[in-house]
Parts: structure tokens; C-alpha cells; sequence
């Protein structure tokens, strides 16, 4: 996700160019974050809550419920391969080195440039930090997880009537990670992708259909295992409207195009939220897709058609062929919590109170998508327009 920090005051401006000076002109010295331990030994864990609610297919709700982890717990992030899946060069020639066109598996090195950039530690049989299967979420997650919740209930917020319930599942959703140098979508299409699954709190089987009201506020109830209690409510988001795609038709539910190495898409949200998840899958083959673009847009302005909130995206540079699209609604207070930047203890922003009314680390919210296809074709020979 990209974090967007939107609001600087004059004083914080000036201050960050005081620093910025007083760095170029003085000594620098590398530091490990662990000489910092001592200024948080009085540290105490945190839970950090995470919830969305899915309106248009509640099954894919999600609660994550984290503790917190200090930057400095070398017994975490330690560099090292704990779990032994890392997989190094294979020395198809057997001399003992790694030969150019050889694979190199997990073995890629650390790169933090473009394409053309050697990266360091490439084939040179060490996992190096940086590097897939090293420190990675396989590691991680598994000791930040919390799945000691006694009861996670859905209800509505007015009524006080039970929606749903939620069950804890290791295997609760999935995302994906891409390893190696960066560069435009072309050159980046060797790195390889290593697709992570975390533990969350989802819908138990016999509430998988529920269907969400647009019109109802809803409250999240967890209960921990030493009784407290810790809730939050959202409203639900209205799904995006009227989709256009810069030189295309809809046929069926699929936007074609024919590109033009840059095009633009404009919608609407039906409800007033002015944040929207937009995800774009390259479809390789049936049933196979790959993550080829992610963001939040924001509205700015309103549409003088309808008087909607407006959304624009450009993209620049797409290959031809077929993906799946996405767009997600967010609630007003979700969609804030992943983009405006703010401290996740600003009490505007955190939805997640406890029994005394004290900000949980975390947010609640809910989302609305639409899914259909783009297919991308060469202007050359088509009839589209015809």
C-alpha cells in the first residue's frame, strides 16, 4: 500500500530541512537499530487490530489480531534462515560456483536499484538478508499472530442482534510478495514471487453468505482470554459506479481497448467515501493470474454528470493482454487509516476502542468491490472502432 502523509505545517517543514542540512554537512556513522534497545526496555506488547468487512462476499471478511513488535527484536529479524526453506544457486555443472544461466532460485542477492544493477551476494551460495526465505513473513507472522480471542461476533450496532461469528484459521488469506531489482513492468517480469499466507479471524462456515446492509451500522465484539473486551463499528460503502476506460467498449463484463501505451480510467463511488482500493491482475492462463498493480485512489473533485465523488487513474505503459480489475469502496475511516499517514494512536483515526474508551493499535472498516476484465489489444488491425 502507499502511505501518503497530507498534511505538513511550516514549523515541521522547517525543521525537516534544519536536519536535512545539519546531515550534509556533518560525519555519518553506520548504527545497528539494536544499540537503540535501551530506550524502549520498559516496552510493553500491544495487541494491533486490523478488521474489514467484505459486503460483497462476507466470507472474505477478515479480523488480524497482531502483537506488536519493537524494531530493535534481533529475535525476530536476526538475518538469519531460521526455518531452512531458503534454497540456494543449483550447480548444474558441478564446479562449485554459480554460472551465469544457471538458477539461481533463492539465491537472487540484494538489489536496491533498477534493473541494469548487480545485485549484491548474487549466486554466492549465502542467504543474505533481503533475500526470499530470509527473515521473510513465513518467519514472522507466526510469532506476531494472536488466535487466543475467546469469541470474535459480529452484530448490529443498534439492535445489538448477532450477525456472525468469526473462527481463527492459519490459512485465512494470502499475498504476494516480489523479490529482486525494480525497474517498469517489462524488466521486472523475471523477479520471482513468493505468495505469503497469514492467520486471521474469518467468518465460520455457517455465516459465510450473510449479506451486509447498506443502510445499517455494524459493531465488531472481540473478547480476549482475561475477559476484556474490545469493539468498534463501521458503516458499510456503497460500490463503485460507471466505469470508463479511456477508447474502450464493454463486451460483456470485459473493457477492451485498443492501447495506446497510456489510457484513463474514471468511476464513481455510489455512497460518499472518497477512497478506493484498485487492483490489476495480469491473467496468465485459466485460473492463473499474477499481481501486476496496486493502490488507493482518492477523490478529490465530484463528477458534474451526477455529483459523485470522481476517481482517476492513469496508466501508462500496460502490455497488452488480459487482466482482472478490481475496485474496492472503503469506508471513510478505513480508507483514512491506510492513506492519510497520521500516527495509528491519533484518536481521530483509531476506531478501535477498548472497554475504557483507550485507542487499540489498528482499524475497522468495510469495503464494497466490482470485479470485471480489460483486455488490452494492438490498435494495429483491429476492428473495434470499426
Amino acid at each position: 500500500m502507499n502511505i501518503l502523509i497530507k498534511h505538513f505545517t511550516a514549523k515541521f517543514s522547517l525543521l525537516v530541512l534544519l536536519l536535512a542540512s545539519m546531515l550534509t554537512t556533518s560525519c555519518t556513522e553506520e548504527l545497528s537499530i539494536a544499540d537503540f534497545a535501551d530506550d524502549f526496555e520498559n516496552y510493553e506488547q500491544e495487541l494491533r487490530i486490523e478488521g474489514v468487512l467484505d459486503a460483497g462476499d462476507f466470507s472474505k471478511s477478515i479480523i488480524r489480531v497482531d502483537h506488536t513488535v519493537l524494531v530493535t527484536d534481533t529475535s525476530l529479524f536476526n538475518g538469519i534462515d531460521d526455518n531452512g526453506d531458503w534454497e540456494s544457486y543449483t550447480d548444474e555443472n558441478g564446479n562449485n560456483r554459480w554460472d551465469e544461466g544457471e538458477p539461481l532460485n533463492d539465491d537472487i542477492g540484494v538489489s536496491q536499484g533498477g534493473p541494469d544493477d548487480i545485485p549484491e551476494g548474487r549466486g554466492n551460495g549465502i542467504a543474505d538478508p533481503g533475500e526470499p526465505h530470509v527473515d521473510d513473513y513465513i518467519e514472522i507472522l507466526t510469532q506476531v499472530h494472536d488466535s487466543t480471542m475467546v469469541s470474535v461476533i459480529l452484530r448490529e450496532a443498534n439492535s445489538g442482534t448477532q450477525v456472525a461469528e468469526f473462527e481463527w484459521t492459519s490459512r485465512a488469506a494470502a499475498f504476494d510478495v516480489v523479490y529482486g531489482p525494480g525497474g517498469p513492468p517489462e524488466a521486472m517480469k523475471e523477479n520471482p514471487i513468493v505468495t505469503y499466507f497469514y492467520g486471521a479471524y474469518v467468518p465460520k462456515p455457517a455465516f459465510a453468505a450473510v449479506v451486509l446492509d447498506q443502510d445499517l451500522e455494524y459493531e465488531m465484539v472481540l473478547t480476549t482470554t482475561d475477559g476484556r473486551v474490545i469493539s468498534a463499528t463501521t458503516d458499510i460503502a456503497g460500490p463503485p459506479v460507471n466505469v470508463a476506460w479511456e477508447n474502450a467498449v464493454w463486451i460483456g463484463d470485459t473493457l477492451v481497448s485498443e492501447s495506446n501505451n497510456y489510457a484513463q480510467m474514471i468511476w464513481n463511488n455510489s455512497s460518499e467515501t472518497g477512497f478506493c482500493a484498485v487492483l490489476m491482475d495480469e491473467v496468465i492462463h485459466k485460473d492463473s493470474t499474477k499481481g501486476f498493480y496496486a493502490s488507493l485512489a482518492v477523490a478529490i473533485n465530484r463528477s458534474e454528470d451526477n455529483d459523485l465523488l470522481e476517481f482517476q487513474g492513469n496508466f501508462i505503459g500496460v502490455p497488452l493482454g488480459l487482466y482482472t480489475f478490481a475496485l474496492e469502496s472503503y469506508t471513510s475511516n478505513y480508507g483514512n487509516y491506510v492513506y492519510s499517514g497520521l500516527p495509528i494512536r491519533d484518536r481521530e483515526l483509531s476506531s478501535w476502542r477498548d472497554q475504557d474508551g483507550n485507542v487499540v493499535l489498528g482499524a475497522l472498516g468495510a469495503k464494497t468491490p466490482i470485479n470485471f476484465y480489460l483486455r488490452l489489444i494492438s490498435p494495429i488491425g483491429s476492428t473495434l472502432n470499426d
